[in-house]
């Protein structure tokens, strides 16, 4: 990983900023929270895509080519969809990235969407950017429509306390625009359609404060373009909340990384899931409140949002999803890790209010 406890956030349109580049859209790429009504308690309900009129917009917004440009700059070409030619490993074993060649996780998919960027000037671009995703499930409480990301990943903090970078301003945050989810992306293909957000749910902790130990949000979709929920087309994912995590816990991790680290291995772009699997630690740095768990992991930038999922079966590519990708972290061995906010009982609330928003 190319720096210890570096957020994984976004794809690359936001490095690099060359604001001549950045995409003017036909409304504005952020919302300001004050124009939101209250939420009650520990949660924030932002409304996404409601009308007929936005999803057709955003369908058309993120066309192909569209999606292939939120790649990183410089990074070879992606290995095109050829599992049968990926090298023999044994996906049991631990690893600290690679393609995952298994085939497809359909629940698993590449989140697109439009942040804001405030230069030091105060201007302010809109940026296309990706993260990953996961539909998700309780079988005590099973929902067709809702997928787990970070919160970083639906709201940002792009303005500074004092006009420096890397100071941002937690009392200003803006939500992301154009959230688009396509389950079991590859390759620019879209196997399973994409999907439009109806709501976003999210923690005040992480809204208001931009407290990464409750950087997770919930989102509850859209049926597809013919009426089907989304759980009906890709299956889901079981999740758990309130879950021990101890240390040596096998877990997998997923994510779309469109940025390799240090390394920038081929199929670091974007196009092809990759994972991380092995013993779960304790991230040591920077601590948070419960501590983030994870794993070595060498993917960067994009795999925010993928899910830590325990009780894996390579062989179905289900398990049970305890953690989404918030940030890097370094582990009680100095090793780099990709660090999961715990799931908390303020996570299980946002998933019963997406459950709730019945489509």
């Amino acid at each position: 990983m190319a720096k210890a406890w570096s957020r994984l956030g976004f794809g690359p349109k936001a490095a690099g900023v060359v604001i001549a580049a950045a995409c003017v859209l036909p409304i504005g790429a952020g919302t300001a929270l004050a124009a939101e009504p209250p939420a009650a308690g520990d949660t924030v309900v932002h409304p996404d895509a409601r009308t007929p009129a936005d999803q057709k917009r955003i369908e058309g917004y993120w066309t192909t080519e569209k999606m292939a440009s939120v790649t990183q700059p410089g990074v070879p070409e992606p290995v095109k969809d050829n599992a049968d030619r990926l090298p023999d490993q044994d996906r049991t074993k631990p690893t600290d990235g690679a393609v995952w060649g298994n085939g497809p996780i359909k629940s698993v998919g590449r989140l697109f969407f439009t942040s804001l960027l405030v230069d030091p000037w105060g201007g302010k671009h809109p940026l296309d950017r990706s993260c990953t995703a996961t539909v998700v499930s309780d079988p005590e409480n099973p929902s067709k429509h809702t997928v787990v990301t970070a919160g970083h990943c639906v709201v940002s903090h792009p303005y500074s306390k004092d006009g420096q970078p890397g100071h941002p301003d937690r009392s200003r945050p803006e939500w992301d625009t154009n959230l688009y989810f396509v389950p079991g992306y590859r390759d620019g293909a879209k196997p399973q359609g994409g999907f439009t957000v109806n709501t976003t749910l999210a923690s005040r902790a992480y809204v208001e404060g931009g407290d990464t130990g409750a950087d997770v949000a919930m989102l509850a979709m859209n049926p597809s373009t013919d009426g089907q929920q989304i759980a009906q087309v890709t299956g889901a994912q079981k999740i758990a909340f309130e879950t021990a995590r101890h240390e040596g816990q096998f877990t997998y991790g997923f994510g779309y990384t469109s940025e390799g680290g240090e390394d920038r291995r081929p199929w670091t772009t974007g196009q092809l899931l990759g994972f991380c699997a092995g013993p779960a630690t304790r991230s040591t740095r920077p601590q948070t409140d419960p501590a983030q768990w994870g794993m070595a992991c060498t993917m960067g930038k994009g795999s925010s949002g993928g899910p830590h999922l325990v009780d894996f079966d390579p062989a179905t590519g289900t398990g049970t999803v305890v953690g989404v990708t918030s940030q890097g972290g370094q582990g009680a061995n100095g090793e780099s890790i990709q660090a999961s906010a715990v799931f908390t009982g303020t996570t299980r609330q946002l998933y019963e209010l997406a459950r709730q928003q019945e489509q």
